[in-house]
C-alpha cells in the first residue's frame, strides 16, 4: 500500500513537471501565424499578445488572458503537485485542496478556445490566412497532463466521498 502510495506520487510529480514544461513552451512559442496579402506575416506567442494587448491600452483585455492563460493553470499545477505528492495532508484539507483544482480546472481549455474562434474568425473575414502553431499543442498538452495528474491523485475520489 505504501509502495503504491509512493509510486502514485512519483507519476504525479512526473505528470506535473512534464505540465509545466509544456506550459511554459505553450506560453513562449509561437500559437499563431497570421498572413495579411499573401507577403506579410505576423506570429505571435501567447505572452508577445498578452504584451501587445498590454501596450495597446486593452488593459482588461490582457488582464483575463493572464488569468486565464497563466495564473490559473499555474496555480493548479501548484495545488496538483502539492495535494497529489504530500500524502501527509490532512484529509478535510486535501479535500478542500481538490476543491480548488476542480474550479480551477473549469477553465482549462479557455485559452485553447480563444485560439480558436480567433483563428477562425480571421478565415471567415478573410482579414488573413492564419495558422495554428506549436504553442498551441504545447498548451492543450499542458491542459491533458495536469487533467491526468490530477486524475492520479484520487481528487475527485477524495471529493465525492466527502461530498466536497
Amino acid at each position: 500500500m505504501m509502495m503504491q502510495r509512493g509510486l502514485r506520487a512519483f507519476f504525479v510529480f512526473i505528470l506535473t513537471l512534464a505540465a509545466g514544461v509544456c506550459l511554459v513552451l505553450g506560453l513562449t512559442q509561437p500559437v499563431i501565424k497570421l498572413t495579411h496579402l499573401y507577403f506579410w506575416t505576423d506570429t505571435h506567442s501567447i505572452l508577445s499578445i498578452l504584451s501587445a494587448l498590454w501596450a495597446g491600452g486593452e488593459i482588461f483585455l490582457a488582464s483575463v488572458i493572464f488569468v486565464f492563460s497563466i495564473l490559473f493553470p499555474a496555480l493548479k499545477l501548484v495545488y496538483i503537485a502539492m495535494a497529489g505528492t504530500l500524502s501527509t495532508f490532512d484529509p478535510a484539507l486535501r479535500g478542500r485542496w481538490f476543491r480548488r483544482i476542480g474550479w480551477l480546472g473549469k477553465w482549462s481549455m479557455l485559452d485553447v478556445l480563444i485560439l480558436a474562434l480567433l483563428v477562425f474568425y480571421a478565415k471567415a473575414a478573410q482579414f488573413a490566412d492564419a495558422v495554428t502553431l506549436p504553442g498551441v499543442y504545447f498548451f492543450a498538452a499542458s491542459v491533458f497532463l495536469t487533467m491526468f495528474a490530477y486524475g492520479m491523485t484520487g481528487g475527485e475520489e477524495t471529493a465525492g466521498q466527502r461530498g466536497l
